[in-house]
């Protein structure tokens, strides 16, 4: 009965904080049949708007999304701080897919953040992304292969370039390599008759490119989860190749948590901290 009530909450939580938005998309209507993809868009009702906007990505090994805590939690957060949010609910293994569908859908929410920026009181040179878990490698991903056309099957031209203004990835996992995967995240991402060549591609390690937008990094070394080598080595390549980034590590904290305030660790607290003043440092100039 416990266990119930318990689960009753959160659900009854989530679709408060969803309510709280301003609007919901549906990104891919009248161009894919009966898609699950979802946009929330918050913005600030107090003070002064930035005019930077921000997608979020949850985590959940590219299996389901832990859309709660690593999403409208954090939006709800972003907002009382000046940001323009974005949740994206995009396509997972639960419902049947895989490699590229995420990708997809990461690209046509920039697309439609950017071309719709006015309207959001934001610039489009000024969008970026941050992921959790899986999450944080599709935000990396796209930091990556942003210019790679993953629209172009559709027929959509986006009038805007799709580069992110900059990248966070949280506890994220990077390589798909056996040495370091997360093997649920590339079970459900890459299909098992995929070449060799797609994993080495999207071990975002190996693709460190000079152009590449700024990356923030959090990792926790006690991190059950996903090995905190994703995160180290991730930093040594954009160190590598002289890319902008802020790389924390906290020795304690784990892996999923997020943020959810009432019920935070202290890491929670400090990771979105020193976010936050990193987009003041580095980002909002």
């Amino acid at each position: 009965m416990k266990a119930t009530r318990a689960l009753l909450s959160g659900f009854l939580l989530l679709f408060c904080l969803a309510l709280q938005a301003q609007e919901v998309f549906r990104p891919w209507e009248g161009i894919r049949e009966k898609s699950r993809v979802r946009l929330w868009h918050y913005s600030p009702e107090k003070g002064p708007a930035r005019a930077t906007g921000i997608i979020i990505l949850p985590g959940g090994s590219y299996h389901h999304l832990g859309i709660r805590n690593e999403g409208h939690l954090v939006a709800a957060r972003l907002v009382k701080e000046g940001y323009t949010a974005f949740v994206l609910r995009y396509s997972t293994g639960m419902y049947g897919y895989s490699y590229p569908v995420m990708m997809e859908d990461v690209q046509r929410a920039v697309m439609l953040v950017k071309e719709n920026a006015s309207e959001y009181g934001i610039s489009p040179d000024s969008v970026g992304l941050i992921g959790f878990s899986a999450g944080g490698h599709l935000a990396g991903w796209m930091g990556t292969y942003y210019d790679t056309d993953y629209l172009a099957r559709y027929g959509l031209a986006p009038a805007f370039s799709l580069r992110p203004a900059f990248v966070a990835m949280i506890y994220p996992v990077v390589s798909m390599t056996n040495e370091l995967a997360h093997e649920r995240s590339r079970r459900n991402l890459i299909a098992s008759d995929h070449a060799e060549d797609l994993r080495k591609s999207l071990s975002l390690e190996c693709n460190v490119r000079k152009d590449m937008p700024p990356v923030f990094l959090m990792a926790c070394m006690d991190d059950p989860v996903v090995d905190p080598l994703n995160t180290i080595r991730y930093g040594e390549a954009l160190e590598e190749q002289k890319v902008p980034h802020r790389l924390l590590l906290y020795e304690h904290g784990g892996h999923g948590f997020g943020y959810n305030p009432g019920k935070t660790n202290d890491i929670e607290e400090l990771w979105i901290q020193e976010f936050l003043l990193w987009l003041d440092t580095e980002i909002n100039h």
